[in-house]
């Protein structure tokens, strides 16, 4: 019997379907945010790694730190150590490592809140973030992991926000120029330690520096930045504004974050999950900068007296318990 040429109502849905999802991958029809679909997932970054990491939205926020609490602080030494190993394509020192900073992937998650997306959602992606740095980071350019990382992790986060705003796309042309001066910021950040300028990305590129910033102005870090996005107490709020809200810690807390030896971080153990994180975010133990109290109270859904107060107690049981173990020189 020969089939029949005309389709039956299923196999027409079925086709449609198709054509839909062949649609949604096309380059035209992706965000130009997302310059890289392979960097997802690859044979080097299967889907387990991804899930292993991964935030289920039932999961409370104070579940999740107490989870993550129990992974160990890292030396210097011995961060140097699993990042080699992860080159080298040790499965095991690579998971280590991600898992010691899921804790500063929290810090950089918190401070977007308010933008339209659950807390979770941004930490997830953050976590895409930080898996994608610790993948590609080389311990040998003599930067700190985390300073690396947090370019990841905040572009992960921010591309989630442009996605769910609405950002405008980028032409194809623009976009592969772009991802060339992304990949050569990347790599002059790990051999200066630092931002690279316009100017030194021009040379290296053998582009005019003028053609960089137009692309720039276009998008930074692929996102709107002059679109206006959805925020809990300003409506106005720019990606621009969210990019530099920089805040500079004080001199005091740098000290204090300098002074704390790893003896001290371990003390944080002895403490409940929730006053260890708040210490760690309001003295940067484990990011780039402090963060206010308004931040850490926004972060926790609590107000900014009651992070005050929790504070103070935490410092009090550390002081005793550094006391106890002989290390109050490192608290004074």
């Amino acid at each position: 019997m020969t089939k029949s040429s005309k389709d039956t109502p299923k196999e027409r849905e079925k086709k449609r379907k198709a054509e839909e999802e062949k649609e949604e991958l096309s380059p035209s029809a992706l965000p130009s945010v997302v310059l890289e679909e392979e960097e997802i997932q690859t044979p080097e970054d299967p889907l387990e790694l991804i899930e292993e990491f991964k935030v289920t939205p039932e999961e409370a926020l104070s579940s999740y730190l107490k989870r993550i609490s129990k992974y160990p602080v890292l030396s210097r030494e011995e961060e140097i150590e699993l990042a080699r190993k992860a080159q080298e394509g040790d499965r095991e020192a690579l998971k280590k490592l991600i898992e010691s900073n899921l804790r500063f992937v929290v810090s950089v998650a918190s401070k977007y809140r308010g933008y339209g997306i659950p807390i979770m959602d941004l930490i997830n992606e953050g976590n895409l973030g930080l898996i994608q740095a610790a993948k590609r980071f080389d311990p040998e350019r003599g930067v700190k992991f985390i300073s690396y990382a947090v370019w990841w992790i905040k572009q992960a986060i921010m591309q989630a926000l442009a996605e769910q705003s609405g950002a405008v796309r980028l032409p194809l042309k623009q976009a592969g120029v772009l991802l060339r001066i992304r990949n050569k910021f990347e790599e002059l950040s790990q051999k200066l330690g630092r931002e690279p300028t316009t100017e030194e990305l021009a040379e290296e590129l053998h582009m005019d520096a003028n053609d960089i910033e137009d692309i720039l102005r276009v998008a930074r870090i692929h996102l709107s930045l002059e679109s206006p996005i959805n925020r809990d107490e300003d409506e106005d709020t720019t990606f621009l504004d969210l990019m530099e809200e920089e805040k500079m810690p004080s001199t005091e807390e740098q000290m204090l974050k300098w002074s704390l030896s790893t003896q001290i971080q371990d003390l944080l153990k002895e403490l409940k999950p929730r006053e260890a994180l708040i210490l760690r975010c309001r003295f940067g133990l484990d990011t780039e900068e402090p963060m206010t109290l308004e931040e850490v109270g926004k972060m926790l859904g609590i107000s900014r007296e009651r992070v005050r107060q929790l504070e103070a107690r935490a410092l009090d049981k550390l002081k005793k318990i550094a006391v106890a173990r002989r290390l109050e020189d490192y608290l004074n």
